[in-house]
């Protein structure tokens, strides 16, 4: 069902580029799909709501991408600025954002008020996302221009977007993540330099208290300290060596198969079930689940 969902909103996104959000239809939107209009309303209550859901899957997948993120070790803040930067170009393009761009932040297309306050309550927590990313990076050099680096680099991720779509060109997501994130470690050295005045001299967003326990940041780190920590516990038990080195070797996994792209969620499952063997690190196990969100 998730899948056929996924479908239709691909189809609806390519026709409201084509024809124009007001002027594609409910029954097009269904027959482009390959059912009947009552079908639709199985996964939608109307066009508006599958934007709603739209915005909310891109919002939850970008939120799980920086969890992944946060719950790995870098080299350095570059490496770790182009991962965050290409996965959220990957997932901008793999849901058609750059053809959603026009239609879904203007609010007069949004009737619905409940919906047109979730697309904005959305909207809101990736901005606050985007800051707590680079506050995160640049807090030592420039963090009261946070806001302005948060503006500049949405700007120009949409506005290659933009300039792609228009020209009929692909994106290759690492190369211009690679590109941004020199851009912006230039700029943030320069901002460090001279000092120019904030364009954003207020603090944009007075919800940023609501949204920090949802905060993908802290639960990557929590994920990365859990692991940690069941590394040091395992390490300081009295068992036998082979035994010890077999749970080491199954947290090693486990942090390995978090940190890919996309990590099976039964592989995941598996390897901490065995880990639950241990009373010691049986709480964690249920915390690393819980912050998974592994059933």
């Amino acid at each position: 069902m998730e899948d056929k969902k996924l479908e239709v909103i691909r189809i609806a996104i390519s026709l409201f580029a084509e024809k124009g959000y007001n002027y594609t239809s409910v029954e097009e939107i269904a027959k482009e799909s390959g059912m009947a209009k009552g079908s639709f309303y199985k996964y939608f209550q109307s066009k508006e709501d599958l934007l709603l859901q739209t915005v909310e899957i891109i919002s939850n997948q970008i939120e799980k991408g920086i969890t992944k993120i946060y719950s790995k070790q870098y080299p350095s803040d570059h490496e770790k600025l182009v991962d965050f930067i290409s996965m959220t170009i990957e997932t901008m393009l793999s849901n058609q954002v750059h053809l959603l761009m026009a239609m879904i932040f203007d609010p007069p297309l949004i009737k619905n008020k409940e919906i047109a306050n979730n697309i904005e309550r959305s909207k809101i927590k990736l901005n606050i996302w985007f800051k707590d990313f680079l506050l995160d990076l640049c807090s030592s050099k420039a963090e009261e221009y946070v806001w302005d680096l948060t503006s500049l680099l949405q700007g120009h991720m949409f506005q290659y977007f933009h300039m792609c779509r228009y020209y009929e060109s692909g994106v290759e997501p690492k190369k211009l993540a690679e590109f941004l994130a020199t851009v912006l470690d230039i700029v943030i050295e320069g901002l460090a330099e001279r000092k120019p005045e904030s364009v954003f001299t207020f603090e944009l967003l007075n919800a940023d208290m609501q949204f920090q326990s949802q905060s993908p940041r802290l639960k990557g780190q929590k994920i990365q300290h859990l692991l940690r920590d069941m590394e040091y516990t395992v390490k300081s038990l009295k068992i036998d060596l082979e035994e010890q080195e077999e749970y080491l070797k199954t947290i090693a996994l486990l942090r390995d198969e978090n940190n890919q792209k996309k990590s099976q969620t039964f592989l995941l499952k598996a390897l901490i079930n065995y880990l639950q063997e241990v009373p010691e690190i049986r709480e964690d196990c249920e915390s690393l689940k819980t912050l998974l969100d592994i059933k």
